[in-house]
């Protein structure tokens, strides 16, 4: 999924390799706005797309994360905590057009927020794990990664080194993206000059347990 109309003449930019740091989720910020306050949404495709002039958030202070943390139940990764130190959801939502086919526009979160999106994020892993037929304590029994959403139904994988990304829609799972840093620059740009920098690396996929079985 890309959230953002293709202009005709795409002037290509050059983003900062993928870490997971601060300094990179500073400078997707800046990027990001910067790009959205030139492209529209694109009337003629179906799904949510952000806005023209969307803007993000001011990061979260570490006795807000700290918060965070304990509301979800579980210590975010560093790559999460650094997200949401810069930023914290979007000023506006996303807007589903329908494809310009008369249905009137609707609108839903597009990156998930605290305080305003928990209900959302714990209804998203509830129904995942209901889903996918499994419990929280059997998730602890057999060692499987704990989830949670950044945007839509892509699920940062909490206990798998690099924590990987996952695009998860009730039981139909796929590996999205090596890591969240990847995952933004993907999602969020179809310009992207050095675009080989955020590309999957077959030969290190992470080996998943449970959410990738025989998938």
């Amino acid at each position: 999924m890309s959230f953002f109309k293709k202009k005709d003449k795409i002037d290509f930019i050059t983003l900062p390799a993928p870490d997971n740091t601060t300094l990179y989720f500073q400078q997707i910020k800046i990027l990001s706005e910067q790009y959205w306050s030139v492209n529209q949404p694109n009337e003629n495709i179906y799904g949510f797309q952000i806005q023209q002039n969307t803007i993000w958030k001011p990061g979260l202070s570490d006795a807000d994360l700290l918060r965070f943390q304990n509301i979800i139940g579980f210590v975010f990764p560093e790559p999460l905590k650094n997200f949401y130190k810069v930023m914290n959801g979007l000023s506006k939502p996303g807007i589903n057009l329908y494809g310009n086919d008369g249905t009137t526009p609707t609108f839903s979160p597009v990156f998930y927020s605290y305080p305003q999106d928990i209900n959302s994020i714990k209804e998203l892993i509830k129904w995942f794990l209901e889903a996918n037929l499994i419990s929280k304590n059997e998730m602890l029994q057999l060692k499987v990664s704990r989830i949670f959403p950044i945007c839509w139904h892509r699920f940062l994988l909490i206990d798998i080194p690099g924590n990987p990304i996952l695009s998860m829609f009730g039981d139909d799972v796929i590996y999205c993206a090596d890591n969240l840093s990847k995952l933004l620059a993907n999602e969020l740009f179809e310009n992207i000059y050095n675009v080989h920098d955020f590309e999957n690396l077959k030969d290190l996929k992470p080996d998943i347990k449970f959410w990738l079985d025989q998938r």
